[in-house]
């Protein structure tokens, strides 16, 4: 069987896509500002991107990211994260879609979105559609009933233009992927951890060991900065004021379980968000008699650089100016300052007692490595004199299920090695483990029914998901993208 293995290779070297294509593309970003009034925020082809739908969107992917980091999603992560340019990305992907379905000439008329709305569990009761459970959701999400049919239609719209795209895998695509399945390995095998070796710290190695790379500890890039405060505190916010920048930015308020808040609830922080809005004026006056010498600073600070109560943007400028510019007011610890850099120091060499802290984990890493390489060569060389496991049968199907000491990612990733591979007998790395194996029996099994109709249909999703990822990049070069400033 090994023999019939390696005559029969080039079946066997069988790319297995495992990446699932999504349509959350990234590309180039626009700055934006949200202080403009108009409904929409930009155009991509004759597509309009309306504002009410850009907070929709952003709401939904906050709350996604706010679900898998367990509610601890806030919006100063949104703000490292790129949310907003993650949500006109995503949304300037679907203009061009759109665009494209308009040339198309495909149309979804208003019963086609009832009915999809109907049948949608979520708003259903007894299997039945319940006005009062999609009007009471409708109320909840904060948008109107617009918004969201309109973001739904536009959905079936993308829907229906992809089902005329969509492709089938040919006959020789479906063979080779099913051989890959089809095969079938016993093996004898042997897996290693780290529990398996003894390792020993030797100061003197380890220090051997911080010499060669003892650039990559160095100390922080420090700033200080001569700064000019422009308090807020006293500026007084009016309810119609309050109301109005609301309106425009609700989807930023929302409490820790990642939901929006009322105008009520989040009135404190709109309040001081409007009061720094309204302080910008006076800063700049300060920021222009600060910069002629007309009043002095108010104190002196210091910041190592990326320092979390300077923003990502700030130090993004900041980076590109040196001792004695004075930067336009940035806001800083909730109020604008105008900052003038007196002094930069730049990174040093750590000492090896300062680094030894961050380079041991290092040292024990590699050493734990190189100690597993040496184990799992003795092993292999002796593999036939070595007390070993023996697998079942196992396959590229029922490999997640196996009992070979790894969980069911690891067990996919080495199934994934081991039939890409026409060794015999081998060494695999997963994570922190290492698996010695060694084929002592080798077979070919026929898919059931069901097997093979499961795999055409993830040949033809991985062939349309593949398709649909280049007819996005060329729909970047066919529909411009404009976002208002």
């Amino acid at each position: 069987m090994i023999s019939w293995m390696q005559k029969n290779n080039k079946f066997l070297i069988v790319t297995i896509w495992v990446a699932t294509i999504s349509f959350i593309f990234t590309g180039a970003t626009y700055g934006f500002s949200f202080g403009i009034k108009s409904s929409s925020i930009g155009k991509v082809g004759e597509i309009e991107l309306s504002r009410d739908k850009f907070q929709m969107e952003y709401s939904k992917l906050y709350g996604q990211y706010n679900e898998m980091m367990q509610g601890k999603f806030d919006q100063e992560q949104a703000k490292r994260f790129g949310l907003q340019d993650k949500v006109l990305n995503n949304m300037a992907t679907e203009a061009k879609l759109l665009n494209l379905a308009k040339e198309f000439g495909i149309v979804v008329t208003d019963k086609e979105v009832g009915e999809r709305l109907a049948s949608v569990p979520a708003f259903q009761k007894d299997g039945v559609f319940n006005r009062s459970i999609y009007d009471n959701f409708i109320k909840g999400s904060g948008f109107n009933t617009k918004t969201f049919e309109s973001a739904f239609k536009d959905s079936i719209t993308i829907e229906k233009t992809f089902s005329l795209l969509d492709i089938q895998g040919l006959e020789n695509e479906y063979k080779a992927f099913a051989t890959a399945f089809e095969i079938a390995d016993k093996l004898k095998y042997i897996v290693l951890t780290e529990n398996d070796i003894n390792v020993t710290i030797d100061e003197e190695k380890l220090k051997s060991f911080w010499e060669v790379r003892k650039e990559q500890f160095q100390t922080a890039k420090n700033y200080s900065f001569d700064v000019v405060w422009t308090e807020n505190k006293d500026i007084n916010v009016t309810q119609d004021e309050l109301e109005a920048y609301f309106k425009e930015n609700s989807f930023k308020y929302r409490d820790d379980e990642g939901k929006l808040l009322t105008l009520d609830s989040a009135k404190e922080q709109i309040t001081n968000d409007i009061k720094i809005k309204k302080s910008k004026k006076d800063a700049n006056k300060k920021y222009i008699a600060f910069k002629k010498g007309k009043i002095e600073k108010d104190g002196t600070i210091s910041y190592d650089i990326n320092n979390y109560e300077i923003s990502k943007e700030i130090w993004d400028i900041i980076n590109t100016k040196k001792v004695g510019d004075i930067l336009k007011p940035k806001v800083i610890k909730n109020r604008y300052a105008s900052i003038k850099i007196v002094d930069i120091k730049e990174p040093i060499t750590k000492s090896f007692e300062e680094a030894k802290e961050l380079i041991t984990p290092q040292y024990k890493k590699d050493l734990i490595s190189e100690s597993l390489a040496k184990l799992s060569n003795s092993k292999l060389s002796n593999i036939d004199k070595e007390k070993a496991n023996i697998s079942d049968f196992i396959t590229l199907r029922n490999i997640e299920e196996q009992k070979i000491g790894l969980n069911k990612q690891e067990s996919s990733n080495f199934g994934s090695k081991l039939f890409t591979s026409n060794q015999e007998k081998g060494i695999i790395s997963i994570g922190d483990k290492v698996v010695v194996y060694q084929v002592i029996e080798q077979k070919l099994i026929s898919l059931d029914k069901n097997g093979t109709e499961g795999l055409q249909q993830n040949v033809d999703k991985l062939k349309i998901e593949s398709f649909r990822s280049n007819l996005i990049k060329q729909l970047d070069m066919k529909y411009p993208t404009e976002f208002y400033r």
